[in-house]
């Protein structure tokens, strides 16, 4: 696919170029940093018009497990990082004449010098300027270093040189959509928080923020991250603003590579150089990241510390934007907790199963206490219900005097509902929606096998293929699906008309959850199917210990996912 994208570039620009009468223009180039497989490789190609980068790929990623089990790979293997297309490299802001350059940057012919860890492209403007950009490779941090300078030869000092870099346009996998928003721009401060921006599509939008202030910015997608950041004094005080778009631009997508409109997030960074005293160089150095977005993997890095805000920007819930209190420091202890245990035993579905079982063990004890509290409360309120029901009866066209006097029979008979009825509720949310929006954008879970036809936990448990929508049958969730209405309907409906109703309409909840998370990622569903089963069996205990539900408070049992 790779190479047929790079014929198709090159002949594209020879075409033009041998219309208009022209010699041919300068062919695209391919440049490896590091040996495939190892830490940090990449594989990119590069375009003398421009002098940027078209499309990149790690070769320590691949496109699927069984592209990674190869023995010898081929380019196809290799994951595609980024995709820019012609859309590359230093792009002027203003017109040419002021900024002492003949043409805008991202038009003009660079020359390129090559060497195995670097690429350098530079560009004289012919009046005393010379602008030069290398790129780095530092595999130890999983990216490059970018180096931009400015050289005076023989012009005048002072003035700026106003431009602007575009980041690499991270490309959206093939069937790793999810549900919320799992592409954002990002700007990390120095105070550990952060501003995020969801794009629009074909829309620029810029950050309000002093961009000099920032530790890191960059953009997303479902497992990785493209993240820039200052390494001296001349980068930051380089930088003047922050924006972020997206591409391809509405009417190009790109068949190719699977690209539709507007999927891909950039960011683009306003720069202005000065012009040094003749003979010297301003000289501004960035960091840039392009690697997975893992716990795991930053710390491995030179500063494990700097990119941790993304993590918190993926921990927000995907729907609606509820945050439950608790969450997202929940979600993080529970992904720790996930690596310690795939430490333990290697192989990072056992590890799901055995975080599910220990959250689910750990919470049981206070579970059973709460439903004995609940079912004492119930079984006093079926004797004192007569009672109830005459003052119901009494006060009932007078709301107000029939909740007085309710209050006055709660007190007197002291039938107040145990405080900590829902408690289990309360404390399982946090945890339940931690793991949730944790494990649907987990890297660790990328490519690895479970057992059977599980091969990949982070995407759907296709166990056999559809002729139709929704192409293929996933089991996981709908295991969940059946096990969640069997457990309601183990549960009997209350005698209250009003709340058996609502009960009744709440036993088909799951199948419209269970459709929602039909294509999610097995890890997830992993998880609910085996916190699922818990229920089951705690149910079935509960209820030998305790005996059956009162059916007039069967709506007033606390459950736990």
């Amino acid at each position: 696919m790779l190479t047929l994208l790079r014929s198709l570039f090159v002949s594209s620009f020879a075409a033009l170029a041998l219309a208009q009468g022209q010699s041919p223009a300068p062919e695209p180039f391919l440049h490896e940093f590091g040996a495939p497989g190892e830490r940090g490789s990449f594989r990119a190609q590069f375009h003398p018009v421009g002098g940027g980068m078209v499309f990149l790929q790690t070769m320590d990623h691949f496109v699927t497990l069984a592209a990674a089990r190869h023995e010898a790979h081929t380019p196809d293997d290799y994951l595609l990082l980024a995709y820019n297309g012609r859309d590359h490299g230093l792009r002027l802001v203003g017109k040419p004449s002021a900024t002492k350059f003949p043409e805008e940057l991202y038009k003009a012919v660079w020359q390129v010098a090559e060497t195995p860890d670097s690429v350098t492209f530079t560009l004289d403007s012919g009046n005393g300027l010379v602008l030069r950009r290398t790129l780095r490779h530092d595999p130890k941090n999983r990216g490059f270093l970018i180096e931009i300078a400015l050289r005076n030869n023989n012009a005048a000092a002072g003035d700026q040189i106003e431009f602007e870099l575009v980041g690499p346009a991270l490309v959206v996998q093939q069937g790793s959509q999810l549900i919320g928003q799992q592409s954002v721009g990002i700007v990390a401060l120095p105070d550990g928080t952060s501003e995020h921006v969801a794009p629009k599509a074909g829309v620029v939008q810029r950050f309000e923020l002093d961009p000099r202030q920032m530790v890191f910015a960059g953009s997303t997608n479902r497992f990785f991250g493209a993240f820039l950041d200052p390494r001296d004094a001349g980068a930051r005080a380089a930088l003047t603003s922050i924006a972020v778009d997206t591409v391809p631009v509405e009417g190009q997508q790109d068949t190719e590579i699977g690209q539709h409109a507007n999927s891909a997030v950039r960011l683009r960074y306003g720069m202005a150089l000065t012009v040094p005293e003749q003979g010297a160089e301003t000289l501004a150095t960035y960091g840039l990241y392009l690697g997975p977005k893992s716990f795991r993997e930053f710390e491995t890095l030179d500063a494990p510390e700097r990119y941790l805000p993304i993590l918190d920007v993926d921990l927000n819930p995907p729907c609606c934007g509820i945050d439950v209190p608790g969450g997202r420091f929940m979600a993080k202890s529970l992904i720790k907790l996930l690596g310690w245990f795939h430490d333990l035993i290697g192989n990072w579905g056992l590890a799901i199963i055995m975080l599910t079982v220990l959250v689910r063990g750990s919470m049981s004890p206070l579970n059973f206490r709460m439903q004995k509290s609940m079912r004492a409360y119930s079984a006093r309120m079926a004797v004192l219900k007569p009672k109830m029901d005459a003052l119901k009866k009494q006060f009932g066209d007078d709301q107000k005097a029939y909740q007085q006097a309710m209050i006055a029979f709660q007190r007197e008979h002291k039938v107040m509902p145990p405080l900590g009825g829902c408690l289990p509720i309360f404390l399982t949310m946090p945890i339940y929606i931690g793991l949730f929006t944790a494990l649907r954008t987990a890297y660790d879970v990328r490519q690895q096998p479970f057992v059977g036809w599980i091969t990949d936990l982070s995407s759907p448990d296709a166990l056999f293929d559809l002729p139709f929508f929704p192409h293929h049958f996933n089991l996981l969730p709908l295991l969940w699906m059946a096990c969640f209405v069997f457990l309601q309907t183990r549960t009997p409906l209350p005698t209250d008309p009003q709340q058996r109703q609502m009960q009744s309409i709440m036993r088909w909840m799951p199948l419209m959850f269970g459709f929602m998370l039909y294509g999610y990622a097995s890890a997830l569903m992993l998880y609910m199917v085996t916190s699922m089963l818990w229920s089951m069996v705690e149910s079935a205990i509960v209820r030998k210990i305790l005996g059956p539900v009162d059916p007039n408070v069967a709506s007033m049992t606390p459950t736990v996912m």
